[in-house]
């Protein structure tokens, strides 16, 4: 996210309960981290556990209570009677009950939880799921935010900037499109997307466009290695899961456009 996680708990803190904000806004996370790593099927499966949160939240701002999280949810029920509450937005009575509800048929219904013999939906499903979660959240902001406007509007900006993949393959070749990022960043990136697999420290040179090898294996690598970032060993590298909070917490999947 190009937002700071902490900006969009701050702006909704005061209007929601913490434990399943918190919640919703770790499943948004997971869904733009398995988006990215073509991890398509959890994606949506994260959608269901994020559906489930928003489901949550509307059945508070319908209720002044909720479902306590980890209890079965009646979804319907909480869509039906939030569709009757005129008090609520539009946008919440209407349009955010409905969306959860493809969000969790895509989960029930797709190949997400079933083999079939069609074409693989899950990546165009997972690219619904992904946009779907950012309208979801501007929607929230819009109705329920507790900044300024002008802050407001940044949020939401943000959210719904155009974006393209910080990472994109080239056949068996990986580039990272953000230019500004130092090399050691770029090695983490491209490892955090491989990842579980090992990758060789010839491929990382090429890929990352460092010319002296020497100077890589030594000042780039080792040093990862040294730090716990990475494992380097026989020629092979793999992301720690240190590096993978460093990557999760510093740099961005997304490059704005």
């Amino acid at each position: 996210m190009s937002i700071q996680r902490s900006k969009l708990e701050a702006t909704l803190s005061t209007q929601f309960p913490k434990d399943v904000l918190v919640a919703l806004l770790d499943e948004y996370q997971h869904i733009k981290q398995q988006f990215f790593l073509r991890r398509f099927q959890p994606t949506e499966l994260n959608a269901a556990r994020f559906s489930e949160c928003v489901l949550r939240l509307i059945e508070f701002l319908d209720t002044g209570s909720y479902t306590a999280l980890g209890k079965q949810l009646d979804t319907q029920k909480i869509i039906n009677r939030a569709a009757n509450n005129t008090g609520l937005p539009e946008g919440i009575r209407f349009f955010i009950p409905q969306l959860t509800r493809v969000l969790l048929d895509i989960r029930n219904k797709r190949n997400v939880a079933h083999v079939g013999g069609e074409v693989d939906p899950n990546y165009s499903d997972s690219l619904f799921v992904s946009h779907s979660a950012d309208w979801i959240l501007v929607e929230l902001i819009r109705n329920y935010h507790t900044n300024s406007i002008d802050e407001a509007r940044k949020i939401v900006e943000s959210i719904t900037e155009t974006k393209i993949p910080v990472i994109v393959e080239i056949g068996n070749f990986i580039r990272v499109q953000n230019t500004k990022l130092k090399a050691d960043q770029k090695t983490l990136l491209i490892l955090y997307y491989k990842q579980p697999a090992k990758v060789s420290d010839a491929d990382l040179m090429k890929w990352v466009r460092y010319t002296n090898t020497s100077r890589y294996r030594t000042e780039i690598l080792k040093l990862l290695d040294d730090e716990a970032l990475i494992h380097y060993e026989n020629g092979l590298c793999v992301v720690l899961p240190k590096g993978i909070l460093y990557v999760e917490k510093n740099i961005s999947p997304e490059l704005i456009m």
